[in-house]
């Protein structure tokens, strides 16, 4: 009889060539013999053949889902082997648990899986036809009276993201240290915008640089390590930049969307939590190298600068307030700069951990380093209100070239000591580094003073280099303490550091103009240095010391298991900042011509003292105070959470303006009371309702309440402060359903509101003959919108969407221009808009091919959508500028090679979207003579646009 393979083995071809050739044998010879016995032989032989491959012929499929027995959750990564006539099959179950074996023949089939942690699955079936049939395995058991568990889970898969997800208490979302790998972000705030709810505001370079959570501004939202919370290296602001933090350096990011008692109160918006990389139970090596390059060299050069023989503070700084300043104190390799051929952008990274002292004390330690450049084109136009019908107008079309080298560095170690079973204590230690290097040149063209004509007016010509440093330091010592059985305490000391060093920003000012001859030719004149050019030096830092203590009794109620906790913290901020602003004017002659070469020219400062009064020469004290009470209820299906948090604030500064500049010195001292609930039903394994409510604040930044005049130098306006600036209070809401079907597969959808009382925003403002840029508080506002966020696999295929309607509202004060039989005036009116920065839909979309075992083969191709939204507040009505709605594209490969290496590539940007700000106000071509390129008559008024093109990443990975 016939053995059915899966394919023709030498023993069936074999045997096929038998019959075949007997049967072509006796067929001629019955052309003689022409019998009716021997006509009934040919056919017999005619049909053994036809069932010798009929029987080849029929084959079968087995398909089915591996599961956890107990719980019936998918199992990714099973072996399941199929053995048939002494010949194995194997495959590996998908990441929703599934397999499927094709083109097997029917018959005895002896069936086998293994799946780490579990007891190895076998049975046996009798097949004829296509089976399908669900695995069930059993965890191991392990004889806790011989067997000591001191192990922990991989807090780095998608599997403990999602864990850590649903566990927690409040509402979050989080991406694992495994996603981010294979995805095509490099720094933290690119890995957030992939979170539902959660946009992006960007850096000069294009690069993702803060996060605006539901619509909420980054003033709204803080940043913890470890969940302890961090100061920024900005020199006015609060907020931390999150491009500083290099990826690769965690094992989970987590957006907290609510506050339980016990978390710091200042996240109207939320929180972004790193959990930084663990010591794994076992050795682990991984090594990551890879080179890119930026799609803009390919028809443009990259303009460097020297910036080694500058200061590394300013002259005052260095040699006292008395010191006067010299040419000698300022190099001219600051105006200096050249031309580079293709930079090539690089990465490193290392991280090398495990257990050591019978897996008592973990270690790890690791690096990252990330060097890139940029290319940006930009073009902006000065704007203005209209006095005489409130119509916006240009004044000035500016052309803008950034050269921009980026050093992200980070490094990070982390020591856990578990003295006993009740007794553990962990050391931890990181230093964020990001270096900035900017060349900028810029071309602004008045469209109104000198104007005869298109490609006519006054022109001024600027090149600016600067090198900037940002760094963050922390080291966190932690405790935590079972004392009984029931009662048990943490504690946490903590030192961080932040600082940012600006040290001699040098930027050289040209004039020049075009004008129309007496035979209607133009005529560009001589291109001469600016009156007056400047060296700028800033440097400050923002310094914690915080302490954390905390307290849980463990009870029982009845059949409700019950969790009371106090605790408190406290933190001394102390920030200071230095500032000075040299101004250099051009000597022998003063009208001298620059050729390109700075050596030529000649110069002498202005005010050798420095800049002593400015207000960015300021100190700032902020102590604050907490203490919570908070209790946890755990009865069958519900889990409530619930208690009050108090927070004293007390913030005095000292700024060096003059003595008769009103807030000089000053004080703030407050308090809040933050209530919080939040309620968890579970309806089954898969299913839970969510239903939250905390109060919450945001404090002023400190630069915001000192009195100053001046501001960043790539601010399109001046700012100046406001001593009179109130903190944010807000009431939160929060409902969400979650789902957890199978494997790594979620729905997850929820509302919010938030009700907002005296927001912070920055608005424009005419003081006399200038606009400003000057925070206020606004109000009352209100912010709500609806989440949903989907994830799918379908075996090695998968997607991931998200959508977030948010909508809010704020209505301030306008001023109206109109016509009158005497002329113009003006009138305030009442206005609602959205919150600043708020986008109405965001929503991203990743198409996912995750296959970890049989090809080695991840791929991501990533789709990003923002709608319009305020970037600028206006005081007058209908002149807010507003920021385009932007689609982005990225996408990232990894192919493991053997077993322990890979290669990979990152392609970001590829649709190279630009950043696009208007005002959705007509344009009409007031104040301006002929046409104005960028503008169309009738469409909204065109204000910037900056490009930076795609970038692209090759590397290799190792891992042990």
């Amino acid at each position: 009889m016939f053995t059915t393979c899966i394919r023709p083995c030498s023993r069936c071809i074999i045997l096929y060539t038998v019959v075949f050739t007997l049967t072509v044998c006796l067929y001629s010879h019955l052309q003689h013999q022409k019998t009716a016995t021997m006509k009934r032989l040919f056919f017999l032989f005619i049909l053994l053949t036809a069932i010798g491959f009929s029987a080849h012929s029929q084959k079968v499929s087995l398909s089915g889902q591996v599961v956890d027995k107990q719980s019936g959750e998918p199992l990714p990564g099973a072996t399941i082997s199929v053995e048939i006539s002494e010949q194995k099959h194997f495959i590996v179950s998908g990441l929703n648990g599934t397999f499927i074996l094709k083109n097997l023949p029917n018959g005895n089939w002896k069936v086998k899986a293994v799946y780490v942690g579990y007891n190895t699955y076998k049975n046996e079936v009798t097949v004829s036809e296509a089976k399908n049939m669900v695995i069930e395995m059993e965890r191991k058991s392990n004889d806790l009276s011989e067997v000591s568990v001191n192990g922990k889970h991989d807090k780095s898969t998608d599997a403990s993201a999602m864990q850590a997800d649903r566990k927690a208490t409040l509402v979050q979302n989080s991406v694992s240290a495994r996603t981010i790998e294979i995805s095509p972000d490099l720094s933290v705030a690119n890995v957030v915008q992939r979170i539902s709810g959660v946009s992006l505001e960007r850096s000069t370079n294009g690069e993702g640089q803060y996060p605006i959570i539901r619509g909420m501004d980054k003033r709204y939202i803080y940043t913890l390590v470890n969940g302890i919370k961090i100061p920024g290296p900005d020199n006015k602001n609060r907020y931390v930049p999150l491009d500083i933090f290099p990826a690769d350096l965690l094992d989970r990011l987590e957006v907290v969307k609510s506050l339980t008692p016990d978390r710091e109160g200042d996240a109207i918006g939320g929180a972004v939590n790193m959990v930084m990389k663990d010591a794994p139970n076992q050795l682990s090596v991984k090594a990551n190298v890879a080179a890119g390059f930026a799609g803009k060299f390919t028809s443009e050069d990259f303009t460097t600068f020297d910036n080694s023989a500058s200061l590394d503070r300013s002259p005052r700084a260095t040699n006292g307030t008395s010191y006067q300043a010299t040419m000698k104190d300022f190099p001219n390799s600051a105006f200096s700069h050249a031309d580079k051929h293709n930079p090539i952008a690089s990465l490193l990274g290392l991280s090398v951990g495990g257990r050591v002292w019978k897996d008592k004390l973990g270690i790890i330690v690791a690096g990252s380093y990330q060097n890139n450049y940029r290319n940006v084109n930009s073009v902006f136009f000065g704007t203005e209100t209209d006095m005489n019908n409130g119509d916006a107008k240009v004044t000035g079309i500016e052309q803008r070239q950034y050269s921009i080298q980026q050093q992200r560095s980070g490094l990070h170690a982390k020591l856990d000591l578990k003295i006993d079973d009740n007794n553990k204590i962990k050391l931890y230690a990181a230093y964020l580094n990001l270096d900035k290097n900017e060349f900028r040149s810029a071309s602004d063209t008045n469209l109104q003073l000198g104007r005869t004509g298109a490609g006519t007016g006054r022109i001024s010509n600027s090149y600016r280099t600067y090198h900037d440093v940002q760094q963050i330091f922390n080291v966190t010592l932690n405790g935590t303490h079972k004392i009984t059985k029931h009662f048990g305490m943490d504690w946490s000391a903590v030192y961080s550091k932040a600082s940012d060093n600006r040290p001699d920003e040098a930027t050289l000012g040209l004039v020049t103009g075009v004008s129309k001859d007496a035979n209607g030719a133009l005529v560009q004149a001589p291109l001469n240095l600016d009156p007056v050019s400047h060296r700028e030096f800033s440097r400050n830092s923002d310094e914690d010391k915080s302490g954390y203590l905390n307290f849980t009794y463990k009870s029982e109620i009845g059949k409700a298991d019950v969790d009371w906790s106090v605790g408190g913290m406290y933190r001394n901020k102390t920030r200071t900042s230095s500032y000075d602003d040299y101004s250099l004017r051009p000597t022998d002659p003063s009208n001298q011509v620059y050729d390109g070469d700075i050596s030529h020219n000649n110069f002498s400062v202005f005010n050798g003292e420095g800049t002593v009064d400015n207000a960015l020469n300021y100190d700032a004290t902020e102590n604050v105070g907490a203490a919570y009470a908070m209790v946890k209820i755990s009865l069958k299906k519900f889990e409530l959470t619930g208690g009050a948090r108090y927070e004293n604030t007390d913030l005095s500064w000292q700024s060096a303006v003059p003595q008769t500049v009103k807030g000089r010195t000053g004080s703030i001292t407050y308090y809040d009371v933050l209530p919080s609930a939040l309620l968890k039903y579970s309806l089954n394994k898969k299913q839970a309702i969510r239903l939250s409510y905390y109060s919450a604040i945001s404090r002023p930044n400190f630069y915001e309440v000192i009195p100053h005049n001046g501001g960043d130098p790539d601010a399109d306006y001046q700012e100046i402060g406001n001593p009179n600036l109130k903190r944010t209070t807000a009431d939160n809401f929060d409902l969400r359903y979650e789902y957890f079907p199978k494997g790594l597969d979620q729905l997850l959808a929820g509302v919010f509101y938030k009700r907002l009382n005296n927001p912070i925003e920055y608005a424009l403002e005419n003081v006399g003959t200038n606009t400003y840029y000057t925070p206020d508080n606004f109000g009352k506002a209100s912010n709500y919108g609806a989440e949903l966020d989907i994830t799918k696999y379908f075996r090695w295929f998968g997607i991931k969407a998200n959508y977030t309607y948010t909508h809010s509202e704020i209505t301030t004060s306008k001023i109206k221009y109109y016509s009158t039989s005497t002329g113009t005036s003006q009138m305030t009116v009442n206005q609602s808009r959205p919150l600043q920065g708020q986008s109405a839909h965001i929503a991203n979309v990743s198409l996912l091919f995750k296959d970890d075992n049989k090809l080695g083969l991840n791929a991501q191709l990533a789709l990003g959508y923002t709608s319009r939204r305020i970037n600028t507040v206006s005081q007058f009505l209908d002149n807010d500028i507003w920021q385009k709605a932007f689609t982005q594209m990225d996408f990232s490969i990894e192919k493991r090679i053997t077993k322990r290496w890979f290669v990979y590539a990152k392609v970001n940007n590829i649709l190279n979207t630009p950043y696009q700000l208007e005002i959705r106000q007509p344009y009409t071509g007031s104040g301006t003579v002929g046409a104005v390129p960028h503008q169309e008559l009738g469409k909204n008024t065109f204000v910037r646009k900056d490009t930076y093109g795609s970038n692209y990443l090759l590397g290799v990975k190792f891992k042990l």
